[in-house]
C-alpha cells in the first residue's frame, strides 16, 4: 500500500468532495478581500482543532500510564475544554465565511458554501469535525512536493 492510499484509507473518497468544494469556492471569492480574508481564518481554525484534537488523544494515551485519580481528571478537562473551544471557533468561523459568501456571491456560490456535506449537517457538530479532517487531509495529500 502505497502512502498516499494508506493516509486516505479512512476518507474514501469524502475528501475528494471537500477538496472540489474548497476549489470551487476559492475560484468564486478570489478577488474578494473580506472572503479571503474569512476563508484563510476557517482553514486555521480548522488546523487548530484538528491539531488539538490530535494533541488531546496522544496525551491522554501517554497520561494513563503516568497519572492517576485527581491529576488525570484535571489533564483531561483541560484538554477537553481546549478542544471544545476549537470545536466552537471553527463552527463559528464556518458559520461567518458562509453568511458572508452566500450573501455576497449569491448563486454563484454552491449551496452550503464551503461545507461539501449535506448542508442541514452543518448543524451537527461531529460533521463539521469530520468536514475539516478531511479537507485538511486531502490538502495535504495533494500539496506540491
Amino acid at each position: 500500500m502505497d502512502r498516499k492510499s494508506y493516509i486516505l484509507g479512512h476518507f474514501r473518497g469524502k475528501e475528494e468532495c471537500a477538496l472540489e468544494r474548497f476549489n470551487k469556492v476559492v475560484e468564486v471569492v478570489a478577488g474578494d478581500d473580506v472572503a479571503v480574508s474569512l476563508l484563510e481564518k476557517l482553514l486555521d481554525s480548522a488546523e487548530r482543532y484538528f491539531g488539538t484534537v490530535c494533541k488531546m488523544e496522544a496525551r491522554l494515551k501517554m497520561a494513563r500510564f503516568r497519572l492517576e485519580g485527581e491529576e488525570l481528571r484535571d489533564l483531561t478537562e483541560t484538554l477537553d475544554r481546549n478542544r471544545r473551544m476549537a470545536h466552537e471557533a471553527l463552527i463559528s468561523n464556518l458559520h461567518i465565511f458562509n453568511r458572508y459568501a452566500l450573501k455576497e456571491f449569491g448563486e454563484d456560490m454552491p449551496i452550503g458554501g464551503v461545507f461539501s456535506k449535506n448542508p442541514e449537517a452543518i448543524r451537527d457538530r461531529i460533521a463539521v469535525g469530520d468536514w475539516a479532517g478531511e479537507l485538511l487531509c486531502a490538502l495535504y495529500v495533494r500539496r506540491k512536493r
